[in-house]
C-alpha cells in the first residue's frame, strides 16, 4: 500500500491539511487553484465580503457543472444502447427473417 503524504493548501484564506496519495497531489492543487480563481471572481463581483457566502456560490457552480456532466453521461449511455439495438435490428432485418 502506497504511503500518503501530507500537503497543506489555502482555500478562502484558510489553511487545510490533507493526507493524500502522491499521484493525487497535482489534482488536489489544480482543484484548489480553480476554487481560488472562482473565489476571487465572485469576491470582486459581489459586494459581500463574507467568505462563507462566496464559497457557497462557488460550491453551487461546481455542483451544477458536475450534475450537468452526469446528465451528459446518462444521455451517452442511452445513445449507446439505442445504437446497439439499432444494429441488432439491422442484422435481424438483413438476415431475411
Amino acid at each position: 500500500m502506497e504511503e500518503k503524504q501530507k500537503i497543506t493548501v489555502t482555500i478562502g484564506g484558510r489553511k487545510f491539511t490533507f493526507h493524500i496519495l502522491p499521484e493525487n497531489e497535482e489534482r488536489v492543487r489544480e482543484s484548489v487553484k480553480k476554487i481560488e480563481e472562482k473565489v476571487s471572481l465572485y469576491a470582486a463581483k459581489y459586494s459581500t465580503k463574507d467568505m462563507q457566502d462566496i464559497l457557497s456560490i462557488v460550491l453551487m457552480e461546481f455542483v451544477m457543472q458536475y450534475i450537468s456532466l452526469e446528465q451528459k453521461d446518462d444521455v451517452n449511455d442511452i445513445m449507446e444502447s439505442v445504437k446497439a439495438l439499432d444494429s441488432r435490428l439491422d442484422e435481424y432485418i438483413n438476415s431475411g427473417r
